[in-house]
């Protein structure tokens, strides 16, 4: 991960989004207080390790017999490698998913449990079966294993999830963190040591020289941000269906 937090989008269509792993390496999916209902983050997604080089390698193997096999043998005489190999994508790329989704939880703090825990899990959860229902769980998993195009099923991801769990489920609770000090300046407890530079849009720290992005301190700014991330999805997409 980069040291700094992204939490805008980079889409290209041969690149990768502002939120994935842009080198392939071992991670952990990372998780926030939840309970026993929100089956989306259970199944072992905090213990398990996401081998994101394998998982593109993986995906290439499934291209490359794809590609040189008959469909009818894949699903006869190499029936079970070729089953074993869909399943493996499909369990690493499940963990992904939940991976990408949480990227939308930029940073908390220590009051991020029980009820509060509870009812951004649940926004986040009401977002998953909504995208579901609109069929772009289906569009994410076709860039898998019709199109072998992780990049691209990353970019999918992160438009259709994580961009909605920033701005709808993490946005208040970012708000409720931010304060306006009797110096005027604006700062953040998510963010310790660190002002707002409305000049550059970042939150710099000056005592150790760093800055990051995160979300703007307002509301109006995060909507004008929202809608400039939506649009640059939109143009993604446009881009990809015409291909």
């Amino acid at each position: 991960m980069q040291n700094s937090i992204k939490t805008r989008y980079v889409f290209k269509k041969s690149g990768y989004s502002g939120y994935t792993q842009h080198n392939p390496r071992k991670i952990r999916a990372r998780s926030v207080t939840t309970s026993k209902n929100a089956q989306w983050l259970q199944k072992g997604v905090v213990t398990t390790e996401l081998d994101l080089k394998k998982l593109n390698q993986d995906i290439a193997t499934l291209r490359k017999n794809r590609e040189n096999v008959p469909l009818e043998l894949l699903k006869t005489k190499y029936k079970k490698p070729y089953a074993k190999l869909k399943e493996e994508i499909r369990a690493q790329f499940e963990i992904y998913m939940k991976h990408l989704i949480m990227l939308g939880i930029l940073k908390t703090g220590p009051d991020l449990t029980g009820a509060k825990a509870q009812s951004m899990v649940d926004q986040i959860q009401k977002i998953i079966d909504e995208e579901k229902a609109a069929g772009h769980q289906k569009e994410v998993t076709h860039a898998v294993f019709e199109e072998f195009n992780l990049a691209k099923a990353e970019n999918l991801a992160c438009g259709y999830y994580t961009d909605r769990v920033k701005y709808e489920a993490y946005a208040p609770y970012w708000l409720e963190h931010i304060h306006q000090e009797p110096d005027g300046k604006v700062t953040s407890d998510l963010l310790p040591g660190m002002t707002w530079h409305p000049e550059a849009d970042v939150w710099v720290s000056f005592s150790e020289p760093s800055f990051t992005l995160m979300m703007p301190p307002t509301q109006a700014e995060i909507d004008a941000q929202h809608k400039e991330d939506a649009e640059r999805f939109k143009k993604y997409l446009k881009e990809v269906r015409q291909e």
